[in-house]
């Protein structure tokens, strides 16, 4: 399924692609981290999921708030809990998602990572999915200020890649995620095949379901909204 505003045809000449909830199906995994390190309390999904694709401290900072667990020590404790479960779980790899990287490769498009994730979660993730050696630029949480739903990492993440962030399509899951793309002024694609996915975002020029839907003439020119 495509859904969407229509944006103008342009040259596309970089993909940029959100990692969690869209390269790798890992916002359970972040979850459930979270709630072995408060347990016994508990933590609800619609709790979690407001901080779904936003910044590391205002999460922290609400742990603290609510369960009483320095943030200190909810950081010290959070990075051990991901690298294990990245390491020894399931392979958390979202179908589809290789295909799509080269295919934009084999067109001499640039590629790119903006990730809200810590680039010590970051890496090991990247090596979960087997997509390490495909991407040679990637920008996270550590190399930015403001995070996501401000367009800073995308605006950032274009520069160092050399085009406009206009001559960008920017792949994104979350509210926040794709608020901060279509603020940087990208064509953004929201893709709900994680599972937890966010509702259709107004600020996304095309909505699909999984990679499947993909367009691969957006990659061309070809305006980025419902299919033809």
């Amino acid at each position: 399924m495509t859904t969407p505003l229509t944006a103008e045809s342009t040259q596309i000449e970089a993909v940029i692609f959100d990692l969690d909830g869209v390269l790798a199906d890992t916002e359970a995994v972040h979850l459930e981290a979270s709630r072995r390190i408060i347990a016994p309390a508990e933590l609800h999904l619609d709790e979690y999921f407001q901080f779904v694709g936003g910044g590391w401290e205002p999460y922290v900072n609400w742990i603290e708030v609510t369960y009483g667990i320095p943030g200190a020590e909810f950081n010290a404790r959070y990075t051990p809990a991901i690298v294990e479960a990245l390491r020894f779980g399931p392979t958390p790899a979202m179908a589809g998602a290789d295909a799509l990287v080269r295919a934009v490769l084999r067109r001499d498009l640039r590629v790119a990572v903006a990730s809200m994730s810590k680039r010590e979660w970051v890496e090991p993730t990247l090596e979960a999915i087997g997509l390490t050696e495909l991407f040679p630029l990637v920008v996270t949480l550590d190399e930015i200020e403001r995070p996501k739903p401000d367009p800073e990492i995308y605006l950032q993440t274009a520069a160092l890649l050399g085009v406009a962030p206009e001559a960008c399509i920017a792949i994104e899951d979350s509210i926040h995620g794709v608020a901060s793309a279509a603020a940087a002024g990208m064509r953004v694609v929201q893709i709900r095949q994680a599972s937890i996915p966010a509702e259709p975002q107004p600020g996304a020029h095309a909505v699909i379901e999984s990679f499947r839907d993909f367009d691969l003439r957006w990659l061309e020119g070809a305006p980025v909204g419902p299919r033809v």
